[in-house]
């Protein structure tokens, strides 16, 4: 067999996975994504039987890999212990946090998906300035745009009102909060380049998904794609006062010019907002007990929102996280999401990463009022960094666990032994 098969066949699989995950993250349209995803794992699992040298896993992306999934697992087990009663969503939650498991899969098959993940949502971004001026030339295309959005959970299109006489078309494809990575990424590679021409081409490709970001519609969105450039000019620069000048400076006049708009997202009456903070009375009452507020509610425990519909998720995501795991599995995941992040800025990591953990803290940002960090979006991002910090020769893992391993093995790494060919 041509050893350059199994390695193309995975890259196809992976590529199809992203446009599933992108473009289809509800499932609904195609239902393929975990079929995608399995494939992918045979497909990693065939490369590693068939390579002629010792696939190494790092012992410490193993520990991460568990504890983000034995976290949730100890939240559905506790829910059935102190619970039990239907209905229930915690396995169906499960899902999203099993797909840390793809930087395991990147990682076995020496794959590097940053470039064809910023790729496809640059897709994303085409599509998204594409609805936009096609709803805005032909308004009767918007009921039949909305009727899709909300059979398909892929977009939302609609004129939206934030009150004070600001009304703004809302194409919202749900997977646009993740443009913050790709954002930071060009940024990164357009700064770099010393070529007129390849820099010209990337920084329209940074245009291109700031563009996309901001058309979207929704508040985070819109904040994130004009903040982050800001920030990432700021990071960027060389005298870093001047940076500061120009990006206070750029901020203040944003600032003044948009001062209307602002106040209208910020307003605590307005629909959104309003229901949001409503919730925090919910939080208070579910949290008051102390066993609910140190061990958690279990993953997937529906609750009845006072004026709402039950739910077993809600926009608050990260006091959604204590009220699931409690305290304690709250402040171990937190750890867990901030440790790419860390060791991006901690250890001789490249300026590309630092960059791509920048445009994750502003995505962490912005999950803070929107459920899309446990989903097939976070945990993409999630993946796609980890493997970076565990690829071969970037340094030891931070979980240095070589002293609990049989003493044959390496001090660093796991090794899987393979058959020879």
């Amino acid at each position: 067999m041509n050893r350059d098969l199994l390695p193309r066949l995975l890259g196809v699989f992976l590529l199809l996975f992203l446009l599933s995950c992108i473009f289809d993250p509800a499932d609904k349209v195609l239902s393929l994504k975990v079929y995608i995803f399995l494939l992918c794992w045979v497909v990693t699992l065939a490369i590693c039987l068939s390579s002629r040298t010792q696939i190494s896993v790092p012992r410490g992306l193993l520990v991460y890999t568990m504890l983000f999934i034995l976290v949730p697992l100890y939240s559905i087990v506790w829910y059935w212990l102190s619970n039990g009663r239907a209905p229930f969503a915690g396995f169906d939650l499960l899902k999203g946090y099993v797909l840390i498991t793809l930087a395991l899969m990147l990682v076995l098959s020496g794959t590097e998906l940053l470039h064809r993940l910023c790729a496809v949502l640059t897709l994303l971004a085409l599509a998204i300035i594409g609805t936009f001026i096609a709803v805005q030339q032909m308004p009767e295309l918007l009921p039949a745009m909305y009727v899709f959005g909300k059979q398909t959970d892929m977009v939302s299109v609609s004129i939206r009102d934030y009150g004070a006489n600001v009304r703004l078309l809302h194409v919202y494809f749900v997977t646009s909060p993740m443009l913050a990575i790709s954002i930071a990424y060009y940024f990164d590679r357009a700064h770099s380049a010393h070529q007129t021409g390849k820099a010209v081409f990337l920084w329209s490709l940074v245009a291109i998904n700031v563009t996309g970001m901001l058309l979207a519609g929704t508040r985070n969105n819109m904040l994130v794609s004009v903040l982050l450039p800001v920030v990432l000019f700021f990071y960027y620069s060389r005298n870093k006062a001047v940076g500061a000048l120009v990006s206070l400076t750029a901020v203040i006049v944003l600032a003044a010019v948009f001062a209307r708009e602002l106040a209208a997202f910020f307003n605590p009456l307005e629909a959104s907002n309003s229901t949001k903070l409503a919730m925090l009375d919910d939080y208070a009452r579910i949290l008051s007990d102390p066993v609910n507020l140190i061990f958690g509610r279990g993953l997937g425990a529906y609750e009845d929102w006072e004026g709402r519909s039950v739910k077993y998720v809600t926009e608050l995501t990260y006091l959604d996280v204590i009220r699931n795991f409690g305290l304690i599995g709250a402040v171990l995941m937190a750890g867990l999401l901030l440790f790419p992040v860390w060791h991006a800025f901690a250890t001789n990591q490249s300026r590309t990463n630092k960059a791509i953990a920048i445009g994750f803290v502003f995505y962490l940002g912005m999950c803070a009022s929107n459920p899309n960090l446990f989903s097939s979006m976070g945990i993409l991002i999630l993946s796609v960094m980890l493997s970076a910090v565990f690829f071969p020769g970037s340094g030891k893992s931070w979980l240095d666990i070589g002293a609990l391993m049989p003493s044959s093995l390496d001090p660093d790494r796991t090794l899987l032994p393979r058959r020879s060919s």
